[in-house]
């Protein structure tokens, strides 16, 4: 086969046409330059590299969602949509055993949604600016910073109302501290 040269992008022959390597050269010869041989190889391993970690990635996802009741890791993928599952969680809220999910999308909020283990939804959290808190609530979590730095705000919506939890970092140990709508504490669930 033999080596074509077109708008600077030239094939490398090959024995056979599956195996030819496309790759771009700034010269236009009719032999491709050893750098663009180079460049085309290293462009093939980072992609296969790239797609067997994301691989990997999604494998892991998918062992953790095999270990959670059917019903929740059915409802956690149906909430999810084309939104990229970043973690898989199980956590205490109370008495009650939930299941959560961390995504993210491009041009949206982070977002946390957590099911319980009959897949019922029980919250949905997203990242939200402190300055788009209500009055009372940006006031309550600038007061209880106490000179730790406010990490993030999320927006918890849940059966019964709305929160807003609040991550505060100092000298590198985190507490989270959630606040009903009225800038007050939301009292423990039991």
């Amino acid at each position: 086969m033999p080596v074509g040269s077109q708008g600077g992008i030239q094939q490398r022959s090959s024995s056979h046409p599956r195996f030819a390597l496309w790759t771009r050269c700034s010269r236009s010869s009719a032999e491709p330059h050893p750098p663009c041989k180079r460049t085309g190889l290293l462009s093939l391993a980072a992609a296969l590299a790239l797609s067997s970690t994301l691989l990997a990635e999604d494998a892991a996802i998918t062992a953790k969602l095999a270990k959670i009741p059917a019903p929740a890791a059915e409802a956690l993928r149906k909430s999810a949509g084309s939104a990229k599952i970043e973690s898989v969680s199980t956590e205490k809220d109370g008495k009650i055993t939930i299941y959560e999910i961390e995504l993210t999308e491009p041009g949206r909020p982070n977002r946390e949604i957590s099911v319980t283990a009959d897949g019922k939804i029980f919250a949905e959290e997203e990242t939200v600016p402190l300055e788009k808190t209500p009055e009372p609530v940006r006031k309550a979590i600038e007061a209880g910073s106490k000179g730790a730095k406010i990490e993030r705000v999320n927006r918890i919506k849940r059966a019964d109302g709305v929160t807003y939890e609040a991550l505060y970092v100092k000298k590198g140990r985190k507490s989270e501290v959630e606040f009903l709508e009225d800038g007050t504490l939301r009292p423990e669930a039991k």
